[in-house]
């Protein structure tokens, strides 16, 4: 990250620091994320002008209304009316100690939950410890935009019904393919509810889950799984393309920041995405006709980026920073193909 990027990411934080985690009747504030993101694609002049647009959506931060303890955060996990309790109670920690000790401390903790906002509590935490670890010295805007991500992913904490850890024998792609799919396509609405009235009662899912074997080196392995995901996507994005392209992002921006994490970690970390990303393509590939995977040559990197900027969607933009990184590690036409699907259908 650039001096220039840097001073720009930090101005934007400060910007959306006013701003709350959720606005429009329980969409998530994407801006910290995206502002990031653009950063990342080395688009970091686009970053202002995006927010001057993004920004007047959101609604304004909520106000604390009772004090969280070590005593009694346990009840206080998933009630989104306490995020800024949350806030107040993380950031707290994060002035009296480092800040990789308090991450080391919750992201164990909030795991197990998240399906929290449809994974935006990770990919938001997540977003802000790349921030962090690459900033010269713990920047205030960057503490607290930490201190927001941890909030959130606990105020909204979520664990799937009947979640099953991965312990057979299928590898990751065969996994993927085999994930139960069917003829009704999931209702409008938030993402989180609309998993919840799909998986209630469901036994297919659970067992399909299972399948997948378990991790052998848990980064590999996860490059696989967003890999894999991010093959769907160009199959059956088509119907519910930011349902979908979750089970891309969440991994992904988890998979950035897990080297920096206890080692121990890792592995309910990758259990806990496959589970999500299974449920997120399982019900949003249902009812979804299949499309013939893209053969021609895919767009350049640099094309990408342009194409999700001038769409002005935040999860157009995220995606492609994903596909990218990804695809960097590990080339792949897949990855940049399902970049330019994601500008295509969300510029529309």
């Amino acid at each position: 990250m650039s001096r220039r990027g840097d001073e720009i990411l930090n101005e934007s934080l400060a910007r959306l620091s006013r701003t709350g985690p959720e606005f429009g009747g329980g969409l998530s504030n994407h801006g910290p994320m995206a502002a990031e993101a653009l950063v990342r694609l080395d688009r970091a002049d686009a970053v202002e002008h995006w927010v001057d647009s993004y920004i007047t959506k959101l609604d304004d931060a909520p106000r604390p209304s009772a004090r969280i303890t070590d005593d009694t955060w346990p009840a206080a996990l998933g009630d989104a009316r306490r995020v800024a309790d949350w806030q107040a109670y993380l950031a707290a920690q994060l002035a009296d100690e480092p800040w990789r000790d308090v991450l080391d401390r919750w992201w164990p903790r909030l795991a197990p939950g998240l399906a929290a906002s449809a994974t935006h509590g990770i990919i938001r935490t997540s977003h802000a410890v790349r921030g962090l670890a690459d900033a010269r010295t713990a920047e205030p805007e960057r503490v607290a935009e930490l201190a927001r991500g941890l909030a959130y992913w606990a105020a909204t904490y979520l664990a799937l019904p009947s979640a099953r850890r991965p312990e057979g024998r299928l590898a990751p792609a065969t996994a993927i393919d085999r994930l139960p799919r069917h003829g009704t396509a999931p209702g409008r609405g938030l993402i989180t509810r609309a998993l919840q009235a799909e998986l209630a009662g469901n036994v297919e899912l659970p067992l399909a889950v299972a399948a997948l074997r378990p991790p052998g080196d848990v980064s590999a392995d996860l490059l696989e799984l967003a890999a894999g995901f991010a093959r769907q996507f160009l199959i059956y994005g088509h119907q519910a393309p930011i349902g979908m392209l979750h089970a891309v992002t969440a991994p992904t921006a988890a998979r950035s920041v897990l080297h920096l994490l206890p080692a121990e970690a890792a592995g309910d970390t990758y259990d806990r995405l496959w589970q999500m990303g299974a449920a997120l393509v399982s019900v949003y590939s249902s009812g979804s006709t299949p499309r013939p995977l893209p053969d021609g040559q895919p767009p350049a990197a640099d094309d990408l980026a342009d194409r999700a900027i001038a769409t002005g969607d935040e999860h157009a933009i995220k995606l492609t920073e994903a596909c990218l990184r990804l695809h960097g590690e590990h080339p792949d036409p897949v990855l940049l193909h399902a970049a330019a699907q994601a500008s295509e259908l969300l510029g529309q």
